[in-house]
């Protein structure tokens, strides 16, 4: 998980987040309305949006334009498989972590990738056979 992430105000402009994305070198931003946490937006939102013939050339858009509407939002304490578990049947990409109604952190593809990768390095040690 990453901890108290970068977020983006749902009235920003989409180059506006984009920029913060690659600022701070994430793919998801929490999105907040007023403050509150409303929703997420992706870099593969965005990078859909600008794609050929899925946008006028002359239309400015904003975060509230290309957000998902029903992002999966997660207890500080749900058991990590079931949060995994919902990712993959899902096919989301991040999950919004809240602790006692404020935003705690993200968990993104990238995060778990990450955390299988050091997982199976760990369990994949060679053993040392002449200690016997």
């Amino acid at each position: 998980m990453t901890p108290f992430p970068y977020h983006v105000d749902i009235n920003a402009t989409v180059e506006e987040a984009l920029e913060l994305m690659e600022e701070h070198e994430v793919h998801h931003l929490p999105v907040t309305r007023d403050g509150d946490l409303e929703t997420v937006i992706s870099r593969g939102d965005i990078e859909r949006a600008n794609a050929p013939g899925h946008r006028l050339e002359e239309q400015q858009l904003y975060v509230h334009d290309l957000c998902a509407r029903r992002p999966y939002i997660a207890d500080i304490h749900d058991p990590l498989d079931k949060i995994l578990l919902a990712m993959a049947d899902t096919g989301i990409g991040s999950v919004l972590v809240m602790r006692e109604g404020e935003l705690a952190g993200i968990v993104t593809i990238t995060d778990v990738l990450r955390f299988c990768g050091r997982f199976l390095a760990e369990v994949a040690q060679p053993v040392d056979d002449s200690i016997a």
